[in-house]
């Protein structure tokens, strides 16, 4: 017996196989073919384009070969399917022929077929009347687009409504009385109807953003609201907020609104106001006159032709009006304008809006305007965006906008250096962009334009983007440069100690002094004053007195040095 199984496993084990004990393979072993599985069924094989398909029928199996007229053409396959498929295991027929993408997979509302572009697609889709059944289907399917709209409308028709009740709202924010609940954020909580809140008598800030809403509802006894968030729903209409008295901010951005209405004629005390990315087509004079309080509006991105409405709000400050189709602005009765974008318009003329004494900052880029004389002389514009127009005269400049400190003038039709040379008598001028201008084009005569400009503008910071390099003095230096061979004293070094302790010493005392007259100022002692001890802060002079820009990056950073050295200068 033992002999036999010796026999039976000599002869079925290959001596060449193996491999001694304690030797380890070198790389990686070599990748073992993988049997098919016959249970398996395969991906249905590459289309193949032949010349002509109309005398027969084409067959096709599992192992990726194609009957034509009795030829059969071989698709590239590996060698281990095409073994698999002549041995008779898996062998699938199709009786009727895949003509093309339009027939080989069933239509859905994810794929959208469309027409062959070329005859020979034509044919290869099998007879004439498969060709016109295929054209007709494919020319009577919407785009992918509308397809998409249909999908989505039918996903909101069938989505189940959703809300929060109390207890959640009391969860989210820790906390068991409702009374101490001023603010409820339920931002993207995927609702689709604004809860009932009327059990929260203190509401005061409300975030139904990024939300499935489409009604205005629910929220007449949240009289105590001042900012109302409804940005990215798919609300249609203004409504239902007589009740909020005390509203200051409504953002409504990022939804379905055609019009104003008269769903804001009961805020009174409205601030802000975001309606921006709708599909507005006109505003009414009616629709805002009540709304005398509003400064800041933003209606970018509609569809609004006027501006002329927005005359009725005397306590205006910003007008955000980008992207629409804007042809003449008018806002000349809004004296207390300090920020405007009506960027990317059809602007031609600038009068509307002339000589307005508070301007600070105005974007006009994008339109079509060919002069900037119109805007009349304006002390108090700091910045002035006029990218994308027809732009070619700056001599008057210097005379109109002295206080000037941005200035975009790119692609414009500027043809000459000189006219740019003339913004040297902005003093404050430090933000310049130039290019896309005639005079810079690649090949023309100051194409490397940056280093004459800031040679004649030395004041600049920053030119097209780039920071500026500023000169350096070409006198003596100050200090003579320090040699290597040079080595500090003892008695330097004390020196430099001692001093530092004395500012330090004389630092702690001017606070030990401020704290002591808080104290006092505390106390019972009603008289003293804990600015007694204080320096008295010398009062700005007028020349350098000037208005701050609620958007104005570098006027902040400037009341900022400002504030810093007339404040910290005492403390140290």
């Amino acid at each position: 017996m033992e002999g036999r199984l010796k026999a039976r496993s000599s002869g079925s084990i290959p001596s060449t196989l193996g491999r001694q004990i304690g030797v380890l393979p070198v790389g990686n072993p070599p990748p073992r073919a993988r049997r098919p599985n016959p249970r398996q069924v395969l991906p249905p094989p590459p289309q193949r384009k032949f010349a002509d398909v109309s005398s027969g029928p084409v067959q096709y199996s599992e192992g990726n070969s194609a009957t034509l007229n009795d030829n059969t053409v071989s698709v590239g396959r590996t060698r281990n399917d095409q073994l698999s498929a002549k041995s008779g295991k898996v062998k699938v027929k199709q009786t009727s022929p895949p003509t093309s993408d339009l027939t080989s997979r069933p239509l859905s509302k994810k794929y959208v077929p469309s027409p062959p572009s070329s005859s020979r697609s034509v044919r290869s889709l099998g007879s004439s009347a498969k060709v016109k059944d295929t054209l007709s289907s494919a020319r009577s399917t919407a785009s992918r687009s509308d397809i998409e709209a249909e999908r989505e409308e039918e996903f909101w028709e069938k989505k189940p409504s959703k809300t929060v009740t109390e207890q959640e709202i009391l969860d989210q924010n820790q906390e068991t009385d409702v009374s101490r609940i001023y603010d409820i954020n339920l931002h993207a909580a995927e609702l689709t109807v604004v809860p009932k809140l009327e059990k929260f008598p203190n509401l005061r800030v409300l975030d139904l953003s990024c939300n499935y809403i489409e009604r205005i509802e629910n929220l007449d006894q949240s009289r105590d609201i001042r900012e109302l968030k409804l940005y990215d729903n798919r609300i249609t209409t203004i409504e239902n907020l007589k009740n909020l008295k005390e509203l200051v901010t409504l953002q409504l951005q990022y939804n379905k609104l055609k019009q104003l209405g008269k769903g804001l004629t009961a805020l009174t005390k409205l601030r802000i106001l975001r309606v921006d990315c709708n599909k507005i087509l006109r505003l009414d004079a009616a629709e805002l006159s009540c709304c005398v309080h509003l400064t800041s509006i933003n209606i970018s991105y509609n569809l609004v032709d006027s501006l002329s409405a927005l005359n009725y709000l005397p306590n205006l400050e910003e007008c955000y009006a980008a992207g629409n189709r804007i042809k003449t602005i008018e806002l000349s009765r809004c004296k207390k304008l300090q920020d405007i974008d009506v960027s990317k318009n059809r602007i031609t003329d600038l009068s509307g809006i002339k000589s307005l004494p508070n301007l600070q900052t105005l974007n006009i880029s994008s339109n079509q305007i060919a002069s900037l004389k119109p805007l009349g002389k304006s002390k108090s514009l700091q910045e002035l965006y006029a990218s994308g127009n027809r732009i070619s005269d700056l001599s008057f400049i210097p005379d109109f906008f002295p206080r000037l400190e941005i200035f975009n003038i790119s692609c414009n039709n500027i043809k000459s250096l000189d006219e740019v040379c003339v913004l040297e008598r902005c003093e404050d001028i430090a933000e310049l962009f130039l290019y896309e201008n005639p005079f810079c084009a690649p090949g023309a005569e100051h194409s490397h334009y940056m280093g004459e400009v800031q040679a004649v503008i030395p004041q600049l910071e920053i030119l097209d983007g780039a920071h500026v390099k500023r000169h350096t003095q070409r006198g003596a230096p100050l200090m003579r440069p320090m040699s290597a061979s040079t080595i500090i004293s003892v008695r330097q070094v004390e020196t430099q100690m001692k001093a530092m302790d004395n500012e330090m010493a004389s630092f702690e005392k001017n606070i030990l002094d401020r704290f002591e007259s808080l104290r006092s100022s505390c106390g019972l002692d009603v008289n003293s004053s804990p600015l007694s001890t204080r320096n008295p802060v010398p009062a700005p002079s007028l020349t350098s007195q000037r208005p701050s820009s609620k958007s104005s990056s570098r006027s902040k950073i400037r009341d900022a040095l400002q504030f810093a050295s007339q404040n910290l200068d005492d403390a140290a």
